[in-house]
């Protein structure tokens, strides 16, 4: 595999493309109006506790009340692992599983101030959901402050490496009150990697404690890095061959970061200074424009479809032109093969999260249907947010969960279509022009002068004055009223606007 990461840093956004053999595989944008504030930290005050709800809103000094859980407030593993699908081992989660919750009123009260840290963005209404279980990242480790167990990445599979992790962190003689996650990059990382990285992290959760003694509520402690320093910490890890980037500012920030926590990657940090914009010459600008598609087109002719609605998201496979060289169910089974394997990777480029539906070509056989799924499932163990995928039904429908934190690629970047309202179809014309003629009958009955005048799309006009259809004459002769119409290319085709004031 030959793993890239390109950053295109402009006036009005920052953009990253990770490439695998030169295919964009994901895809990550920030601008300055939509700031991340997952990873956050918050002094935040207690505003309302709601029983009901077992929740608390908690004011950060943001347009939106932050939303607090009760299970945010008590459980024993810090949320961030959750959402860096890090958790440590099993036996220790279910240890914390047992007890039942108390009551959220017990725990906060009005005017509280609590330290909380942000674990989900704002998505329309909603404001951000928080949590107490404070994590501060690095590379190889996780810091959790308030919580004193060692824990290891469940993606560290090798019993081999798990040990020699576990002897490097004994011998570190870490704070006994703090405790640490093992990152699954961590793997191959030396005894001074970790030396190093517990430091830097424990002096940085120090600074923060202080500060968070001295300011009053609603205060921002800590800020998550921006997305340059958050793919410098994340992906930019042993099997990336370069990380190119084309501003002098961004360079800079990521040598320096480098330089305190990975200096043997210092190497393949690249400055890109050519004329050319850095996404055209490596063929990245034409692979993002395809990932705004409805249809995805697949190798063998078949394609995928996919539908954002509010609840869910469809994806709809389809076998197109490919018609297989034995039968219908060679054709369903290939086509949903290859399917199964560009799905996740469309998921991620397009950040897509919650209820997904994958409706594949129906299958007879059983053997068939297991293969697609096995597939679907193996590729979806690259994705870094966390997945839960139930197994494929007779009809060829599989369910599946994917994490989200931020808003979508598309949400970013797109807006509801002002024409159409998110409909994605807009009136079709002759039932625009029967709404006309109903709106003339109305309006005509309390019109005093002899003329009306009618505003129109000029495509809406053609319609109502083709001679086999002459739909305004005998409205002319019932109201005995002129009507002139004014064709208007820009008005939007479902609008209709009648006038009766005489034009000068």
């Amino acid at each position: 595999m030959h793993k890239e990461i390109f950053i295109n840093v402009g006036q009005h956004e920052k953009r990253v493309a990770i490439l695998e053999n030169k295919r964009i595989e994901e895809f990550y944008i920030q601008r300055p109006d939509q700031v991340n504030l997952v990873g956050n930290i918050y002094k935040g005050r207690v505003e309302s506790v709601l029983p009901g709800m077992a929740a608390a809103f908690v004011e950060l000094g943001l347009a939106k009340n932050g939303f607090l859980y009760v299970s945010d407030v008590v459980s024993g593993m810090a949320s961030f692992e959750k959402l860096l699908g890090e958790g440590p081992d099993e036996e220790y989660i279910e240890r914390n599983a047992k007890a039942p919750l108390p009551s959220i009123s017990e725990l906060l009260k009005k005017n509280d101030e609590v330290l909380v840290q942000v674990v989900k963005e704002p998505i329309g209404t909603k404001g951000p959901r928080l949590t107490t279980h404070i994590s501060i990242p690095g590379r190889f480790l996780v810091l959790m402050p308030f919580d004193n167990h060692i824990g290891l990445s469940k993606r560290i599979e090798s019993r081999q490496e798990r040990d020699r992790i576990r002897k490097i962190i004994e011998e570190l003689k870490l704070p006994k009150d703090i405790g640490f996650i093992v990152r699954t990059a961590a793997q191959g990382a030396s005894q001074k990697d970790f030396f190093r990285e517990a430091r830097y992290l424990i002096n940085l959760w120090q600074h923060i404690k202080v500060r968070a003694k001295r300011v009053k509520p609603p205060y921002l402690l800590h800020q998550e890095y921006d997305i340059v320093l958050r793919v410098a910490r994340d992906i930019f890890t042993n099997d990336v061959s370069k990380l190119e980037i084309d501003s002098k500012n961004d360079f800079r920030r990521v040598l320096r970061f480098l330089r305190i926590l990975a200096p043997h990657l210092r190497p393949r940090l690249k400055f890109y200074i050519e004329k050319t914009p850095i996404f055209e010459k490596y063929d990245i600008e034409r692979q993002i424009e395809k990932i705004y598609n409805r249809i995805v087109q697949l190798k063998s002719g078949g394609y995928l479809i996919f539908d954002q609605t509010e609840s869910l998201v469809a994806i709809d496979v389809n076998s197109g032109k490919f018609v297989g060289k034995r039968n219908l169910e060679d054709t369903a089974f290939k086509t949903n093969l290859e399917a199964a394997e560009e799905i996740p990777r469309q998921l991620k480029l397009r950040d897509l999260g919650g209820i997904i539906i994958i409706d594949f070509i129906d299958m007879e056989s059983p053997g068939h249907r297991n293969a697609v799924f096995r597939t679907l499932e193996k590729e979806l163990e690259n994705d870094k947010a966390k997945t839960k995928i139930l197994n494929i039904s007779s009809i060829g429908l599989v369910e599946m969960t994917r994490q989200r934190t931020r808003k979508s690629i598309e949400s970013k970047s797109y807006q509801k279509c002002p024409y159409c309202n998110g409909r994605g179809i807009v009136k079709s014309v002759s039932t625009i022009a029967i709404e006309l003629m109903r709106k003339l009958e109305q309006a005509l009955q309390d019109v005093k002068p002899r003329e009306v005048f009618v505003s129109l799309h000029p495509e809406v006009a053609c319609h109502v004055f083709n001679p086999d259809r002459n739909m305004i004459k005998p409205i002319e002769r019932r109201f005995r009223k002129a009507i002139r119409v004014i064709e208007d290319p820009n008005l939007p085709i479902e609008d209709i606007k009648i006038e009766s004031q005489t034009h000068h």
